[in-house]
């Protein structure tokens, strides 16, 4: 099957775009990637995805649901990658060259389900707010607050007042401060 016979390619690169970037963002801010990893995470997510596409079937789901399977997936293998990746550093000091005893620094797999279903339970909060607040929570996930004003052409203020309906729907759904140690 063709993806272009089922896929509407002008809506797949948008939602693909937003996935890749949700979960390169987890997978850097929680399995210890570099800060200038973000890009190369989100395109080798994107690419995995594409080179699925062809396995397709619309009988078995929608398109979204199979961007949305495909990508977390492989975010799952790049931070299973990065866990048991050997860590190098020094234990005093010294050039770098002795192993940890990997006891204090190997995340959890607790902790990589938690940080996997608080991914899936932000999509859902995200997918539940009107259009426009949608859009501004991920544009705040992508540039500072000024920039998304300027973005927009909202106030601060009138930014801020959206931030605080963001937050109540997140709280609402119980992923407030007290729950998740505060947003992100």
């Amino acid at each position: 099957m063709t993806p272009s016979a089922s896929v509407p390619l002008a809506e797949l690169t948008p939602y693909l775009l937003r996935q890749t970037a949700l979960r390169a963002s987890i997978l850097q801010s929680s399995f210890g990637f570099a800060a200038d990893d973000w890009d190369d995470l989100r395109q080798d997510l994107a690419l995995d995805c594409l080179r699925r596409l062809p396995r397709f079937d619309g009988a078995r789901g929608s398109w979204e649901g199979f961007v949305r399977g495909v990508v977390r997936n492989h975010a799952c293998v790049l931070a299973s990658r990065q866990i048991h990746r050997p860590q190098l550093q020094s234990l005093d000091g010294g050039d770098g060259s002795e192993l940890p005893d990997g006891k204090a620094h190997e995340p959890c797999v607790d902790d990589f389900r938690s940080v996997l279903e608080f991914g899936l339970d932000t999509e859902r909060v995200l997918t539940g707010l009107p259009n426009d607040l949608r859009n501004i929570a991920r544009l705040l996930g992508e540039m500072p607050v000024a920039a998304a004003c300027q973005h927009t052409g909202l106030t601060l203020a009138q930014m801020n007042r959206r931030i605080r309906q963001i937050r109540a729907a997140f709280t609402a759904a119980g992923l407030g401060p007290a729950k998740r140690g505060g947003y992100r």
